[in-house]
């Protein structure tokens, strides 16, 4: 049996292991997107980690470390959105991806903090470090999602007490509040979860093969995990409403190709997609929303930051990239887009001085404001590669000599420790 481990208001969690007074009333963890990792100024808490794993685990992080004000408070405004919020918070209202100023609004007694997520991460990596102990195929699917596979290690009618007991242990051990859904298929396990969760079960929600049906069927199609707005609001446009509808529509489902079969399948049980413990990863990248942003100047140096921090990870993951990506979104949608591939010797210089001929490239929308950037680093060789003249090949293993040195310095002492001027302009 498949089984699907989610951490209720993880965030939050971790913040009642620092500050037990939190307890019981309704707290927030809000978020900023843009300054920090663009100020001038250097930034000691800033960091990355790559110990966890998983689609939607990210790898760059801000650890607050400080008040509300400091955070949030811009001047006369309140800048920032909800990233989770308490149960006590969600029974006044509160939402993620809300507003702070809107959720004070709505809640004046509601404790908002700013994120710490390397905590957040060290909490999630010890809890994982425990799990691979007593479930024989662990996969981790974002910082607070898990599946398992217990097939062969716990016979069938055994699972709800031991998923019982294995939810108390981890609250006993870690003070992280979790619930559990477990069901023949991976993904009707994380629909389970979803039954579980305070306030509509006990924390533990078994489906068993015959009781698979009765209880996914009449769910709407927006309840199952993997169907968001553009699937949505195809399958209401054909007055699919429930899964059980959308069960009924194969014939639909496979004339939109390879995404509508797989949904098909996870939404019937049949997908058989295993539990995978572990992935090669095939490429890495960053990515920042800003405040409207004119001044291409600025634009520029920003890249040069996002390159900056980006090389670093390339080198903690001791990859050699040969494609290149940049994204830029703007103000009202636009969007421009390009990679490249070539064989160079990886360094940070080399990065940054394709990141910025890309952006020289693709910027055709001059008079928008860029309001997104995004950069990546994929195909990966097995080893350093290059080619051209011997003139060139010397410069890159020049840069690439210098920035393997001043890597090391960052994973010491931070990677804001060392930067180019450009950056502090």
């Amino acid at each position: 049996m498949m089984i699907h481990l989610d951490l209720d208001c993880f965030f939050v969690s971790c913040e009642r292991l620092k500050n037990p007074a939190l307890r019981g009333i309704p707290v927030a963890v809000g978020g900023r997107g843009d300054p920090f990792i663009f100020a001038t100024t250097s930034r000691s808490n800033l960091d990355v980690t790559l110990e966890n794993s998983g689609a939607f685990v990210p790898t760059l992080f801000y650890d607050a470390q400080t008040d509300f004000r400091e955070y949030f408070v811009e001047g006369e405004k309140i800048r920032g959105i909800v990233i989770t919020s308490s149960y006590e918070a969600r029974s006044r209202g509160i939402k993620t991806g809300m507003t702070i100023r809107e959720a004070l609004g709505r809640c004046p007694s509601l404790v908002v903090k700013p994120p710490n997520h390397l905590f957040y991460h060290e909490c999630s990596h010890a809890l994982k470090t425990w799990l691979q102990t007593q479930i024989p195929v662990l996969e981790q699917y974002s910082v607070d999602e898990f599946f398992g596979d217990l097939k062969g290690w716990v016979e069938e009618p055994e699972v709800p007490a031991f998923l019982h007991r294995l939810r108390e242990e981890i609250l006993d051990r870690f003070g992280l509040p979790v619930s559990i859904g477990a069901a023949p298929s991976k993904w009707i396990a994380k629909l389970a979860t979803s039954a579980a969760k305070p306030g509509r079960g006990d924390g533990v929600k078994v489906l068993f093969d015959n009781e698979v049906d009765n209880f996914v069927d009449p769910l709407p199609i927006d309840a199952f995990p993997g169907i968001g707005r553009g699937f949505s609001k195809r399958l209401k446009a054909y007055r699919i409403e429930t899964l059980g509808e959308l069960k009924a529509a194969r014939h639909l489902l496979y004339r939109w190709k390879k995404p509508g079969i797989q949904l098909y399948h996870r939404v019937n049980g049949d997908d058989n997609e295993p539990v995978v413990p572990g992935y090669d990863r095939r490429s890495i990248g960053i990515s920042r929303t800003i405040d409207p942003l004119f001044d291409r100047g600025e634009a520029r140096r920003r890249l040069i930051i996002l390159c900056r921090h980006l090389a670093h990870l390339v080198g903690r993951i001791g990859a050699h990239p040969q494609t290149i990506f940049l994204g830029i979104r703007y103000q009202f949608g636009q969007k421009a887009k390009k990679h490249l591939t070539e064989r160079f010797l990886f360094s940070e210089l080399a990065l940054r001085q394709r990141v910025l001929a890309l952006f020289e490239r693709i910027d055709t929308f001059k008079n928008l404001a860029i309001v997104r950037l995004s950069v990546a680093c994929s195909h990966f060789a097995t080893r350093p590669v290059t080619e051209g003249s011997l003139l060139a090949y010397e410069a890159e293993n020049r840069a690439k000599r210098l920035w393997l040195q001043t890597a090391r310095v960052r994973q010491k002492y931070g990677i804001d420790t060392i930067r180019s001027a450009v950056e502090m302009l």
